[in-house]
This record gives structure tokens, sequence and C-alpha cells, in this order.
């Protein structure tokens, strides 16, 4: 056998490594491990080809980022895509070819997921289904199903801000990259064709994505962007020092636009909520039509004369009869004493009820007002983050201070409560 073993033909490795593909999200952690850094020791050979670093690994390495729980094998993922990554990079025009626009805009789009709201899986790549059929899909993301449910009662939130703040990390490398993969007005020859490499830089193909989620209303959104943005100043700068460069927002609009942005909003009041607290504040309106109907159904009130609530859940406060934190507060306020009122000493056992609904409802909006400063302090310190990142100068230091400040509150409330919950399970 040994002697005839030079007649055994030689797969090339852009056929050998995508057999390596279906083992991903494997259920065993040690083999997912092994994958990703055997897959990594083949792009750091420089003596074997690298044509099979394509858009497929691309999509495996970003899809590990954003539904792996263990972090030694995010971290090896991490490696594999800078890699790869700067690969691309090394090859004019190859960058272009192998990440489309489409791609992007997925690949944001799931990076970008609300908390608590399901991943889109349709949209992951299955190396197994396209030799097997889209059947083998579901067995395919077993192995995630913690993480693709987003449910924070199976997955710690922890675990799900490090895999974002992962992937947005990874986000920002390919950015740095694209950035600097062409030199801006000058031509260059893809395919025996002309083209301008201006038309590809990041200002035209990352502008519009990184401004809608800075200015999108969800809390997870705005933090991401400004990471995105942070890490991107950050390598940018490091390359800058062993290279004579101007500064970012010198040479990029998208730069400039995030700065200017990013301190309008350090500058001006925090929004009422966030899109993350829509979900809440639909249950303090059940808790607060239920706390008002128990007037009419256990105290006998005519029920012409309580209060109706909207049913429009309004984040914002601003639209006509919706309910809002106010409706919220002026139920358990106004509209409470007024109708306890209205039955004086009578219905002493009912009201004894309605008083204990009445403590639920107010610890709930307490919750909200402790959630919303939470919302606020993050992005307040990712903000202020990415605006320090971009080497910016502003009239007035103060709220770039604050936001600071903030980032090392969050990060130190973060660290305590990692090592109570450490203490209390010893």
């Amino acid at each position: 056998m040994f002697q005839n073993s030079h007649l055994v033909p030689r797969l090339p490795l852009a056929d050998l490594s995508p057999k390596l593909f279906p083992f991903f999200r494997h259920t065993i952690h040690t083999v997912r491990l092994s994958v990703v850094e055997t897959l990594h020791s083949f792009m750091n050979v420089t003596s074997l080809p690298k044509d099979w670093v394509t858009t497929p690994l691309l999509r495996l390495l970003f899809q590990n980022l954003i539904v792996e729980e263990r972090t030694d094998i995010r971290d090896a993922t991490a490696a594999a895509w800078n890699t790869a990554v700067d690969l691309l990079h090394s090859r004019p025009g190859w960058m272009e070819s192998v990440v489309a626009l489409p791609q992007l805009l997925e690949w944001f789009e799931t990076m970008m997921t609300p908390m608590r709201s399901p991943l889109d899986a349709s949209s992951f790549y299955d190396p197994l289904s396209s030799e097997n059929g889209p059947q083998v899909a579901t067995e395919r993301h077993n192995v995630d199903k913690n993480m693709l449910a987003q449910d924070l009662t199976l997955v710690s939130s922890d675990t799900v801000w490090k895999a974002r703040i992962a992937a947005a990390t990874a986000m920002a490398y390919l950015v740095a990259s694209w950035d600097s993969s062409v030199s801006p007005d000058v031509y260059l020859l893809r395919d025996n064709t002309s083209w301008k490499s201006q038309a590809h830089s990041v200002d035209t193909v990352f502008q519009s994505i990184l401004l809608h989620y800075v200015d999108s209303s969800s809390m997870l959104q705005k933090v991401l962007a400004a990471i995105v943005i942070e890490e991107w100043a950050k390598r940018y700068d490091a390359e800058s020092s062993t290279s004579k460069r101007p500064p970012l927002i010198e040479v990029s609009t998208l730069a400039r636009e995030m700065s200017n942005r990013t301190l309008s909003w350090l500058q001006s009041e925090p929004p009422a909520a966030y899109h993350e607290m829509a979900f809440t504040l639909s249950r303090i309106h059940g808790e607060c039509t239920n706390l008002l109907h128990s007037f009419a159904f256990d105290c006998k009130i005519p029920w012409n004369e309580i209060p109706t609530l909207g049913t429009e859940i309004d984040l914002t406060g601003s639209k006509q009869g919706g309910f809002s934190l106010a409706s919220a507060e002026a139920a358990v306020g106004l509209d409470y004493t007024r109708l306890k009122d209205r039955l004086g000493k009578a219905k002493k056992r009912e009201l004894a009820v309605i008083a204990e609904k009445r403590k639920t409802v107010l610890s709930s909006i307490e919750r909200y007002k402790e959630v919303k400063t939470q919302h606020d302090i993050r992005v307040c310190a990712a903000f202020a983050a990415a605006y320090v990142a971009l080497k910016n100068t502003p009239d007035k230091v103060s709220p770039i201070v604050k936001g600071v400040m903030n980032g090392i509150k969050v990060r130190f409330v973060s660290t305590f409560c990692a090592i109570f919950e450490l203490l209390s399970s010893l």
C-alpha cells in the first residue's frame, strides 16, 4: 500500500479545506476549536495557496463570533478572521470580490439583531445543506439553539454581549482593511478592466450602514456602531504610527460625520427611551390596566369612571392617546388616588389587595427607569470612546469626560457583579 501511495492523487487545498467546514459547529467544543486553528494554520503557511479563502469561510467565521459561547473558540475565530482579512487585503480587488455589499448588509443585520430577538438562522451559511439538502440545516444549528434563540433565561446577557462585541470588532477590522486595501483616486487593473478604487472606498461602502445604526433608536445598535468606529480608528492610528498619514477625520468623511454625531449626542439630553424598552413598557401597560380594572371588578365602581389607557405603546411620550411612562405614573398616582378616594372607608379588604398590585406596578416602573439609566450610560460610554479614538477636539470636554467616566463605571459594575456571582456559587 505504501509502495503505491504516490499513485493516490493529491487534492488541492481549495478542495480539502472545505471538507472541514461542516465541523465548524460540531457539538464537541474541542472539535470546533481544532477546525478553526487548523484552517488558521493553513492561512499562515506562506507556501500554501490561499485561493480557498473565499466567502463561505468568512461567513462561517463570522457566524462563529455571533453564536459561539466559549471564549477560547471565539478568540481563535477572531484571530483567524483577522488573518483572512489580511490575506484579502494583500491583493487589490480581492476583498471587494469576496465580500459583496449584500453580504456586508447581512452581517450587520445579524450583528445588530435586538437583544432577546431570535437570530435569523436562515441567512446562515450551512456547508451541509448544499450537499445533503436544506433539511440538514436544523441539525447543523442544534449546538447553537440557545444563542440563536437569544433567550436570556438560557444564555447569559454577558455571553451575548461578548459575542456581539467580538462581531463588531471583526467588522471594524474589515472596515480598516477595506479603507487601506486600495489607494484613493488610483485606477487599478482587475480582470483586464479598469476601475476607480474610490468607488469602493470605506466611505462609499460603509457610511450609509454605520450612520443608520448610530442614529438608531436601539441602545444595542448605537453601542455596536460606536464600537466599530472606535476599533477602526484605533487600527488606523496603529498603522499610522509606522507611516506618516494624516488623522482619520481628515481623510474620511465617515469618520468626520461620526465624530460630529457622537459629540452631538453627548452634548444633548438622552432620548426618552430605547427600542429595547418597548416590551417592558408593554408589560407595565398590562399591569396598569389590571390595576385600574380592579376598581371595577372588585369594588364595583362604574366602568365609565375607570380611566382608559391608550393601546399603542409610545416610548417617546409624543403620540396623542398613546401609553407612555407618564401614562403609567398617572395610573398609579392621580388615577389610583381618585378611585381610592371615591370609595371612602368602604371595601377595605379589596383596597388592600389593590394596594399590593399598585406596589408591583411601582416596582416595575422603577426598574424601567433603572434600565433606562443603564442604557444611557452604555451609549454615553461607547460614544465617548469612539469620539476619543477619532482624536477630534471638542469646544467643551465635560461631555466627553462624563462618557469616559461612565465607561469606567460600567466596567467596574460588571466586574463587581461577576465577582459577586462567583462568590455566591462557592
